[in-house]
């Protein structure tokens, strides 16, 4: 993963309110991914329907967010959220579903494992892959936890590395877990950075004050040399968490900033 890689975008990061964008915010940070240069969209589930005929957007969407109870006691729920997700990545001919635990108790490893097989069955019949993000405050908070709960499933289970959780899960980076995992295992890449001083609230952190890719602490030559060395070919977006720079930039000059910034650091 070098210069010449492809890069795609989490479209809600260009938005300076994520939770309460419009439609027309939606479409607009669309818009300005693709005007930026990018190959393909992160699309959290509930903003598809913004973005209109999937037919008629410049670049697909790749990777659909997120599946959010699959880890939880109720299946039913689960189940009805899998559909949902597999149907919209279906649609978009989407090859990721992202997944991730929100809670800050570590799930029960049996019923996760469970979930994540049923939801797993569901995106490949739509033709999708699922992948798991671990949130360093979360009960799955680190790349060991995510890799010793996804580890005895199928390939169809994958792991998303993003660079601030990279950086701030407990203990710090981890190049010698991630040199023990299968290459194909590592489905998404997200870029972006974490400032040399970890703020009071990780989760605000991660929502408001990431940097650009190499404006920050995190050693992209070492975490691309890793993956280069396990042969991993992840799909590689930038997710930039910082409303000030959507603010200050408006959305079209923040996607170029960061899709700059992202083609920099994988030139190395």
């Amino acid at each position: 993963m070098r210069a010449g890689t492809d890069v795609g975008m989490c479209t809600a990061a260009l938005l300076a309110e994520p939770f309460t964008a419009s439609d027309a915010d939606i479409r607009a940070a669309a818009e300005a991914a693709v005007g930026a240069g990018c190959t393909g969209l992160s699309v959290w589930s509930h903003q598809l329907a913004a973005l209109g005929d999937p037919g008629a957007l410049a670049v697909p969407v790749a990777v659909v967010e997120g599946a959010l109870l699959w880890s939880g006691p109720d299946e039913e729920a689960a189940a009805d959220e899998a559909r949902i997700l597999s149907a919209q990545a279906a649609e978009h001919r989407a090859g990721l579903i992202l997944a991730v635990v929100l809670d800050a108790v570590a799930p029960e490893p049996g019923r996760a494992r469970a979930g994540l097989g049923r939801l797993a069955e569901s995106a490949a019949a739509a033709g999708a892959r699922v992948c798991v993000e671990f949130l360093p405050w979360s009960g799955l908070p680190s790349l060991a936890a995510a890799w010793d709960l996804v580890g005895p499933l199928s390939a169809d289970v994958g792991i998303v590395v993003d660079a601030w959780h990279w950086q701030r899960q407990p203990g710090g980076p981890c190049p010698d877990v991630l040199a023990g995992i299968p290459g194909d295992r590592i489905a998404y890449l997200q870029l972006c950075d974490a400032a040399a001083q970890p703020g009071p609230e990780p989760m605000d952190e991660a929502m408001n004050g990431r940097l650009l890719p190499g404006e920050g602490m995190v050693d992209f030559p070492a975490l691309l040399a890793a993956l280069d060395g396990i042969g991993a070919d992840p799909f590689v977006a930038t997710e930039v968490f910082n409303p000030s720079i959507v603010r200050e930039r408006a959305a079209s000059g923040a996607a170029t900033a960061m899709v700059t910034a992202a083609r920099r650091v994988l030139a190395g």
